[in-house]
């Protein structure tokens, strides 16, 4: 089971001092089980999947600095920073979306095939772009006339990138491994029929990444 236990970022000291929630998930998809800290029982995002999970367990916690630390009074200069010094900031933004999921269904009425795509959406099973049911479209859409909420937070440093980032990532490094496979059985056939190795071993770091394991995973 994987844990973040991590902050969310827009967080003041204020609100990691007071009541928080551990929040447990479990992804009906890919099975994938963990928990998080936030200052509600809201929904988090599958570290594997990226979809979109509703905490099956949320319990009120404390923090134990609220209880065991008082204030330490510190010299205003010491929260003042200095003039032309750069500091690092959290930059974040918010837009309202519809999420749309398109499937192929053979049925005889409308209403069988809207009952055999909430059934499979109820089994987990709507996005396994199976034979009989393949996936058409999974798409984010901005909603009309939605409000852009900005939100900018002072941080002592940058927080590791989140799934979602690590996720795309991936997905790009697994692009780059198929067009470096594509140019190098290419130049392959220009050569008369024999590709470089080179030119394959070079896609092995590419594809590591995209499979989420470290290059070190190469022996040589």
């Amino acid at each position: 089971m994987k844990t973040i236990n991590q902050p969310s970022v827009g967080a003041t000291p204020a609100e990691i001092s007071a009541v928080r929630y551990l929040n447990q998930y479990r992804c009906p998809y890919c099975q994938t089980e963990w928990e998080d800290s936030w200052d509600c029982g809201c929904n988090d995002r599958c570290p594997d999947c990226n979809k979109e999970i509703e905490p099956y367990e949320s319990t009120s916690i404390e923090s134990e600095s609220s209880e065991t630390e008082l204030p330490v009074d510190e010299p205003a200069s010491a929260n003042v920073a200095a003039a032309g010094v750069n500091r690092f900031f959290v930059v974040s933004y918010e837009i309202d979306y519809v999420h749309r999921v398109s499937v192929g269904i053979t049925a005889e009425s409308s209403e069988a095939a809207q009952q055999i795509a909430e059934q499979a959406f109820n089994d987990a099973t709507i996005w396994d772009d199976a034979t009989a049911m393949p996936l058409l479209s999974d798409e984010y859409h901005e909603l009309e006339g939605e409000s852009l909420v900005w939100e900018c937070v002072a941080v002592e440093q940058w927080p590791e990138p989140d799934h979602s980032v690590r996720q795309l990532k991936k997905e790009q490094a697994a692009m780059r491994v198929c067009r470096g496979l594509v140019e190098a059985y290419q130049q392959g056939e220009a050569n008369g029929g024999s590709i470089d190795w080179e030119d394959l071993d070079r896609l092995i770091p590419l594809a590591l990444q995209a499979l989420g394991k470290p290059v070190a995973e190469i022996q040589s």
